[in-house]
């Protein structure tokens, strides 16, 4: 074969993989936040919370794409019997109108505030970043080497805050 033509094969064909590659880098990227609230679902049927009021309310801290994917989830369903309110919370004391608190990505530095303000009262904590739970969140999410979306829990930061995780839920996640 000829050269020009050989360099221009092997131009064509790296030219042709190329977006091939952008794509399949694209979606690794793709996170599925449904996942992600059919977690906090999940949470919130298995843990128990003391004195339930009229409808379960549930903050969501900073800009996360799951926030859309909570507000069809309360739309479908209850949580114990009960209506759904899925509110934005910008400030660590709205934290406290809350049953659970979903700290997103971009608000992990807020832990700590939120730690202070919901001390002792029956808020869960549930952080979207890897490691929250180590810092004394409740619960976090964790991306395993195989893509598989799991948690870590913190039964001591759980059970502080008044709240009981049954042996099912731990059994399935992963302690701190």
């Amino acid at each position: 074969m000829r050269r020009p033509v050989k360099y221009l094969l092997i131009l064509l064909a790296a030219l042709l993989l190329n977006p091939v590659r952008a794509f399949h880098a694209r979606a690794q990227d793709d996170v599925d936040y449904k996942a992600y609230s059919l977690f906090v679902y999940n949470f919130i049927k298995y843990i128990e919370w003391p004195n339930l009021d009229a409808e379960f309310r549930i903050g969501v801290m900073g800009d996360s794409p799951v926030l859309k994917e909570l507000q069809n989830l309360a739309k479908a369903k209850k949580a114990k019997g009960k209506p759904i309110v899925i509110k934005v919370i910008s400030s660590p004391e709205e934290a406290l109108g809350c049953h659970l608190v979903y700290i997103s990505s971009s608000k992990s530095s807020t832990l700590k505030a939120l730690l202070e303000k919901t001390k002792g009262k029956p808020v869960l904590l549930v952080g979207e970043r890897e490691g929250l739970a180590k810092k004394g969140a409740g619960l976090s999410f964790i991306t395993m080497d195989d893509d598989v979306l799991k948690f870590e829990f913190n039964k001591t930061a759980i059970e502080s805050n008044q709240l009981k995780i049954p042996s099912a839920l731990t059994n399935l996640g992963l302690p701190i």
